[in-house]
Formats: structure tokens, C-alpha cells, sequence
């Protein structure tokens, strides 16, 4: 079918919706989308132009792979889209070669330059604009989960938590492909998303062989109904027939336990019987998936050893080499002022306790991974898998000076007396997350840096938690404090908006928190205090997906809903805005969602009363988005859940007996906003 290619003619040449031409731009549920691609798309190209290196400019074409990729694999996209799919595809393929080079490596032609980049890009953001608009997702699980996934910003793990110098995978296919003793044809495939930023290395490695069996593809699992399954329009495009002997490569992330891997090793053996062999491939090893689980057929590092980033000299944590390059970087100052090194640890270790991976708390070093964790430094073996993961997401660290720079704290010439280290992520996608992170300075301390992929800050004293200083300030300063909150949400949608999606596509808030409650009261051994008739009081069953404006955007609220999240400086002069902070507002570990999930997290996390509420009101100025916010204040309860799964494997009986009390808290400030 092409109905959505003649909404779309006017982008085919390059053109962005309605730009240039007077015409409108794609409409979705009777709404006009904003011409062109989305913030987040914009700011991708915007980024990989302004960073210039071949890498930044791969990376954004091979994002623009795996969103066109998901949007094509819809069994109503249009075939132009496919088409253009094969000339992303070709891009992807040009711009390995370069930076397989090398930082000195030359765009040699025909390398895609930053048109190609934006044209692709606006192209891409309208085919899925238009799919989402002409109902392809309705009654059609597949085609929703594709767009879903069309429409979110997702990292791959080589720049996100299991690090990887993606250079290294084309010399590592080289090294691959010279010590085959037959040689023979080779087809790749990229298992999506991590395949997208890995297998075109693979494929310029291939060519290079002069071993191309057929062009590179790539595929997108699904896990519907508690399986991985693939889809029927995308499989059917894979090549009829391959060379005789063709040894077909599936390339991904790392595994974790191979259930995807294996999925995706079986749809090729039945797609391909006759192929000599299928291998799998992940940054820094080749493997085997059978019924015998993972067998590591060939391993190579996955980084460049000698480069001395922050992330390689956390194991074991060293306080005079962490302050040299933090120096180096200029995260601290040039000066003699010496630091010793403490794990960062949040109020949420404070008050249920740590995991039972965590570190000691003396040391910001290593630690084991389960295979389905992913979290660690640098990390020792699972028996799963047999990965080693380079992971400093969830060891966040500070350097801290026994004695104060400066006597007189807020003095002009004060300096932190501690630089806290968080990591957002590595390449081109962690720079853009920088960039995106600096756009919301307002809540960031004055003091900052990104260096190595973390976000460097200065340790501000005296802030405190919003929830329970709003009470205490006067009515100018409450409104002031709830006006930079809603500011905040604005710039999300301003920033990192992800387009308009289908308004008639919803989700199923009451389910998925009553499956988590069940996980949790398992979990804790105990009874809690909601149940079904709560549940079915205070959430609805189905909810708008895009929310009441059909419309997503990238938010941290998966990691960063609890109240401490937002605090608030020393009380200000009466004349004088209060201070407002924001941790965790980098959304590179978030996800995708509507205003309405920001409203609702927020109101129930502090407790609002009617007076702040309406001065929220005000200051979102959407009364349909901030209505729809409180009939779903119950699914704030789902974010709390979720982490208590997630990071109290093992509950103390103390730790489960708070846990309770704070959902019994919040499911009664629900019940009383009715």
C-alpha cells in the first residue's frame, strides 16, 4: 500500500512537511505536527554536524537506520520508504569505512555529508508521522510495538552501559574474516537497536574481503505474549537465497541470556538452511547459540586499552589518577588541592538499603553482573553469558577535599569542596545527551563539566528536598518553585520532543501496576496496602499513550521520579526566585512518555495540597493535560514499584516494612484527590 506516500510526496525530495511550500504540515488526530522531524531527531543531525568527526555523523546515520528500519518493517509503509532504507543502509556502510580510519580517517566520497543526514532524517521522522496517523497500529500489536520503537530515542549499549570503542568491531570482523580457513561469502545481519551501530562495521569489514553474500540488513525481535518473534513484512524482504557456503553473522549488543540472539539465530536457520554456519557477534567476541546455551567462539577487547578515561580507572578506584584526568578535562581545578574518592549514594540507598550487588561502600570499584543486570564498572564474569561489561552507570562517584579551597563558602572565589561523577553515556549520543543536559542548566549547580561520558558537578550545600520546604516557603516563592517545575516539562517537550504518535493508541495503567503489586508483595512476603478495589477506584483501564496532545516526549521519570529528585537552595531574599535543582533530568536511562506522567509523578511525590495544585495548573496552562494528569495520579504509583523491584532484590524485613509504608502514603494522598 502507499497511502502514506502521497501525504508524504512533499519529503520524498528532501523537503520537510509544509516547509518552503506553504502547505501544511502531517496532521495527526486532527492536530498539525510540527513541520519537519521532531526536537530530538533535529537535535541528532544538529549534534553529529557540529562534532564533525566521522563517528558523530556514523552514529546519527545508523540511528536513522534503526528508526527508518522499525517504521519500514510496518506492513503499510510505503515502498519509497524502503527504498530509502537501502540508501541509509549504503550510508551506514560508507561512514564505517571512515571511521574505521580512524580519527584521522577522510570522508572519502561518496561519504554522506550533513544534507544526506538532514534530508533522511526529516524523511524518516514523516513516514512514521504518517503511519501513526493513518491508524497502522490500531488493532495491530506488531505494527504499534514497531512504532513505538520508531518513536522512542534508544542508545545502544556500546555508548550507554556496556561500553564499547566501536572502531574496534571493523578491525575485529578484519581479524574475524582473516582467520577463517575457508573463506567464504558472508551476510550480515544487525539485530536491532545495537545491531544498527555494529553491523555496518561488519559489512565494510566484509566488503573489504571482497566476501558480500548480499547487502546488510537488519532485524527487530518482538516480545509479544511472553515470546521473541520477528516480523513476517521485515523476514519477508531478507534475500530468497544466499551463495552456496555463505557463513551468515548476526551482530548485536552483548547478550544477556541469549534468548534473542537464539530467537534470531533460528529465524535465519529456517530462513536459510543451506547457509554453512551462523555466528553471532558482539563488540569484542564472536559465538555460537545452541541448545547448549552460548559458546565464545573467538574474543578480542572491546576497548583501546591505553586511553585512561575516567570509566577505565574506576577498578580499582585510585583517588591520584581519577583527580589527574578530571584535571586534565578540567572537571576541577589545576591545582594541588587533594581528593580522596567515596561512592555517590542517593537517598534511595539511604532509606531501603543497598542491592546486593552494591559495592562496599568504600570503594567506587567492581562487581559482578547477573546476566539480565547490566550494571557494574567493570565487571566479572557471569556464568550465563560469560560477558565482561564496562559499565559505570550505576557506580556514580565523588571527589571529595578534606579541607574546603576557599573558608567562606558562596564566596566569589569559593570552590566545591566536592565534584560529584555521574555517568550519562560515551560517543556521539552521550555528547548529544551533554548538550541536551546543558539546555536545562537552570536546575544544574553553576559548576559542571561533561568529560568521558559523566556529567562533572559541583557539590552545592544546602539544598534540601522540595517536598518538604514547599510548605514552608511563602506563597511568591511556592509559586516561583512550581512555575521552574513546570518550566522544566516545557523544555522536555521543547528539547527533547519525539513527535506526535496515534491518539486512539492507549496502554493499560491498572494491569501493569497490578502485575507489579503482585511481583512486590511476593517480593516483601506481607501484605500492602493497595488492592484491587483500590486499583480499580483510582486507574482507569486503558489510558491515551501520547496523552490528551497525542504527543511523547524523552523523560528520565524510569529512574528519576521520587521526590528527592527535585530540592530547593537556602530560603532567598523575599525579592528573590528560590533555587531549583533537578537530578537525574539526563533522560539517557528514561523512556518515552506524555506530560500527563510528569504532572502526575510530581503531584503525588510532594503531596500537593489544592492551593499548589491550582498554581500548577496555572503555571502548565493546559487544563486538559493537567485533568487527565490526576485521573491517572494512581499510575504514579507503578514508577515507586518498579524501582523497589528493580533495586531491593532481597529485602530486610526493616526495608519491606518501609517499603509498605510509603506505598500505603502514597495510595492515601490519591485516595484524597478524589
Amino acid at each position: 500500500m502507499e497511502t502514506v506516500n502521497a501525504r508524504t510526496a512533499e519529503v520524498i525530495s528532501g523537503e520537510t512537511p509544509g516547509a518552503h511550500t506553504g502547505r501544511p504540515g502531517i496532521r495527526t488526530g486532527g492536530v498539525a505536527a510540527p513541520a519537519g522531524p521532531p526536537p530530538l531527531r533535529r537535535a541528532a543531525v544538529a549534534s553529529a554536524v557540529r562534532l564533525g568527526t566521522a563517528e558523530a555523523r556514523y552514529a546519527c546515520a545508523c540511528s536513522i537506520e534503526q528508526l527508518l528500519a522499525d517504521t519500514a518493517a510496518c506492513p503499510t509503509a510505503p515502498a519509497s520508504a524502503r527504498a530509502l532504507l537501502d540508501e541509509v543502509r549504503q550510508a551506514c556502510q560508507d561512514l564505517a569505512r571512515a571511521v574505521a580510519a580512524g580519527p584521522g580517517g577522510q570522508f572519502a566520497p561518496p561519504a554522506p555529508g550533513p544534507g544526506f543526514l538532514e534530508r533522511a532524517m526529516a524523511r524518516t521522522a514523516a513516514y512514521t508521522a504518517g503511519l501513526w496517523q493513518d491508524g497502522a497500529a490500531r488493532d495491530d500489536a506488531a505494527a504499534e510495538a514497531l512504532l513505538r520503537h520508531a518513536t522512542d530515542w534508544k542508545t545502544p549499549e556500546c555508548y550507554a552501559y556496556d561500553l564499547a570503542d566501536v572502531a574496534l568491531v571493523h578491525g575485529q570482523a578484519a581479524a574475524w574474516l582473516a582467520a577463517t580457513e575457508e573463506p567464504a561469502p558472508v551476510f550480515v545481519v544487525g539485530i536491532r537497536t545495537g545491531g544498527s551501530y555494529l553491523a555496518p562495521l561488519w559489512a565494510a569489514a566484509v566488503a573489504a574481503a571482497g566476501r558480500t553474500a548480499a547487502p546488510w540488513t537488519s532485524l527487530r525481535p518482538l516480545r509479544t505474549g511472553g515470546r521473541i518473534s520477528l516480523v513476517p513484512a521485515e523476514t519477508g524482504r531478507l534475500p530468497a537465497a544466499l551463495p552456496p557456503g555463505t557463513v551468515v553473522v548476526a551482530v548485536d549488543d552483548q547478550p544477556d541470556t541469549g534468548g534473542t540472539a537464539r530467537a534470531v539465530r533460528d529465524a535465519l536457520a529456517r530462513r536459510y538452511p543451506e547457509a554453512r554456519d551462523i555466528v553471532c557477534a558482539s563488540p569484542g567476541r564472536t559465538y555460537a547459540v545452541d541448545g547448549a546455551g552460548i559458546r565464545p567462539l573467538t574474543r578480542t577487547s572491546a576497548v583501546r586499552e591505553d586511553a585512561g578515561r575516567l570509566w577505565q580507572l574506576l577498578a580499582p578506584a585510585d583517588a591520584d589518577r581519577l583527580t589527574d584526568r578530571a584535571r586534565a578535562g578540567g572537571a576541577v581545578p589545576a591545582d594541588a588541592t587533594a581528593y580522596r574518592v567515596t561512592p555517590f549514594r542517593g537517598p534511595f540507598l539511604t532509606a531501603y538499603g543497598p542491592r546486593a550487588t552494591d559495592p562496599d561502600a568504600s570503594r567506587a570499584g567492581t562487581r559482578p553482573t547477573g546476566p539480565a543486570d547490566g550494571t557494574g564498572t567493570a565487571t566479572s564474569t557471569p556464568p550465563a553469558t560469560g560477558v565482561l561489561r564496562i559499565s559505570p552507570r550505576n557506580t556514580p562517584f565523588s571527589l571529595v577535599a578534606d579541607e574546603p579551597a576557599t573558608a567562606t563558602p558562596g564566596a566569589p572565589d569559593a570552590r566545591p569542596r566536592a565534584y560529584h561523577f555521574r555517568f550519562i553515556g560515551t560517543g556521539p549520543h552521550g555528547a548529544q545527551g551533554a548538550e541536551a543536559v546543558e539546555a536545562l542548566g537552570e536546575f544544574l549547580p553553576p559548576v559542571r563539566r561533561h568529560l568521558d561520558g559523566y556529567l562533572v558537578t559541583g557539590h552545592e550545600d544546602g539544598l534540601r528536598p522540595l517536598a518538604t520546604e514547599l510548605p514552608r516557603m511563602t506563597g511568591r516563592h511556592r509559586r516561583q518553585a512550581l512555575e521552574a517545575v513546570a518550566r522544566y516539562w516545557h523544555a522536555l517537550d521543547r528539547l527533547g520532543g519525539l513527535g506526535p504518535v496515534d491518539p486512539t493508541v492507549t496502554y493499560a495503567p491498572r494491569e501493569r501496576l497490578a502485575t507489579a503489586l503482585e511481583r512486590l508483595r511476593d517480593r516483601l512476603a506481607r501484605p500492602l496496602p493497595v488492592d484491587g478495589a483500590w486499583l480499580d477506584r483510582h486507574l482507569p483501564r486503558r489510558a491515551a499513550f501520547g496523552g490528551t496532545r497525542a504527543r511523547v516526549f524523552r523523560t528520565s521519570l524510569p529512574y528519576s521520579h521520587q521526590s528527592w529528585h527535585w530540592q530547593v537552595g537556602a530560603p532567598p531574599a523575599p525579592d528573590a526566585p528560590p533555587v531549583v535543582r533537578r537530578f537525574g533530568l539526563d533522560w539517557i536511562w528514561g523512556g518515552t512518555g506524555p506530560l500527563e506522567a510528569e504532572i502526575s509523578s510530581f503531584v503525588v511525590e510532594h503531596r500537593l495540597d489544592a492551593a499548589d495544585l491550582a498554581t500548577l495548573r496555572t503555571a502548565v496552562g493546559d487544563d486538559r493535560a493537567f485533568d487527565a494528569a490526576l485521573e491517572l495520579a494512581g499510575d504514579a504509583l507503578w514508577w515507586n514499584v518498579k524501582s523497589w523491584l528493580r533495586r531491593c532484590p532481597a529485602p530486610s524485613p526493616d526495608t519491606a516494612r518501609r517499603i509498605a509504608d510509603d506505598l500505603g502514603e502514597l495510595a492515601r494522598y490519591v485516595t484524597g484527590l478524589r
